[in-house]
């Protein structure tokens, strides 16, 4: 059921042009949000605000790009915070500190693997994670009071705080489906809004699509560069290991299909990658995952997916594949 409906959300097709009337519906109503909250009606940070989100549902590489856009703010010698929704986790409902400046807190695994993952891929940077995105930063600001900038991780639809700077990513993968706003396509908002954001990251080869081309906000091109592979204890794992091996793939991530590109550009052979929904509950689906991958010297995954297994108890051989992205050209006082 998920492919039939995933095939007609980046196609159009009957069942698009069918649901179309409610994407119209749904688009007046993104509109309109953006018309209610002007910033009288936003709550107003004493440090900046930048936003990092996408205009797709789905996995466009969001995470990647905070990761990125904190590690540039803190090398510039500002003091930086992130506040993610810790989509799944325990503390959804809770604002809670994952991490401080000093530490990792023992809690922040139960925070949701991208928030945990930012946790502990964002060292001396504070990381919290709960849906109020207010009280996410009022907590922030109440333990860090001399804060530069706080990124606010998936939060360009999110518009009860003020933001300064908006960042859009887009992933040359997924694009923008179909062109129809949700439930008919992909967007959650029509293109137009792109001309509320400052930024736009597109993560990709090749040429533009036209709907980048078109518009008037700077676009920075960036990809994924994997550093490493490493196996449970931290340990390396080289390339020419891996490339001898019977290898599978597991992701439960937005995008697969970028994950299955960027380990088939590597020239890393596979047998077959399991494919999960994202944010998937791991533990639930276990024992039938160790049964498909008995065969296999090494189970390649995602650092996002690890963040879940490395608190399971489990047998699988993991291969964890160690990322940065990258942004093309010169950076110099991008935000700041």
């Amino acid at each position: 059921m998920q492919t039939f409906i995933a095939r007609h959300l980046q196609r159009r097709s009957w069942l698009s042009y069918l649901l179309w009337p409610l994407s119209k519906i749904f688009a007046v109503i993104t509109r309109m949000r953006r018309w209610w909250y002007i910033p009288a009606r936003q709550f107003c940070p004493s440090c900046s605000v930048i936003s990092v989100g996408n205009i797709t549902s789905g996995g466009a590489g969001k995470t990647p790009v905070t990761i990125w856009i904190a590690r540039y703010l803190a090398d510039q010698g500002k003091k930086v915070a992130v506040s993610h929704r810790g989509y799944k986790g325990d503390f959804e409902q809770d604002e809670m500190l994952l991490s401080g400046t000093e530490e990792v807190f023992a809690h922040a695994s139960r925070g949701g693997d991208e928030a945990y993952l930012l946790a502990t891929k964002l060292p001396g940077i504070p990381v919290i994670a709960g849906r109020n995105r207010t009280k996410a930063i009022t907590r922030l600001l109440a333990e860090y009071p001399s804060l530069d900038y706080i990124i606010l991780d998936d939060s360009f639809q999110h518009l009860q705080v003020k933001h300064d700077i908006d960042v859009v990513v887009f992933n040359a993968l997924g694009g923008i489906g179909n062109g129809f706003v949700l439930p008919a396509g992909i967007l959650r908002e029509p293109l137009s809004a792109l001309k509320f954001a400052d930024f736009v990251v597109y993560n990709g080869a090749g040429e533009l699509p036209a709907y980048l081309q078109k518009s008037s906000i700077p676009v920075l091109r960036g990809n994924y560069r994997i550093t490493r592979f490493s196996d449970v204890d931290g340990h390396e794992i080289s390339v020419d290991e891996l490339m001898q091996k019977q290898n599978i793939l597991l992701s439960g991530i937005g995008l697969p299909r970028s994950f299955e590109e960027t380990i088939g550009n590597m020239g890393i052979p596979f047998a077959e990658h399991i494919m999960l929904p994202d944010h998937a509950d791991y533990a639930a689906t276990l024992a039938r995952i160790q049964r498909q991958c008995a065969a296999a010297d090494y189970v390649i995954t995602t650092e996002k997916d690890f963040a879940k297994l490395r608190h399971i108890n489990h047998h699988l051989p993991l291969a964890i594949t160690e990322t940065s992205f990258e942004v093309e050209g010169g950076q110099d006082d991008l935000f700041v």
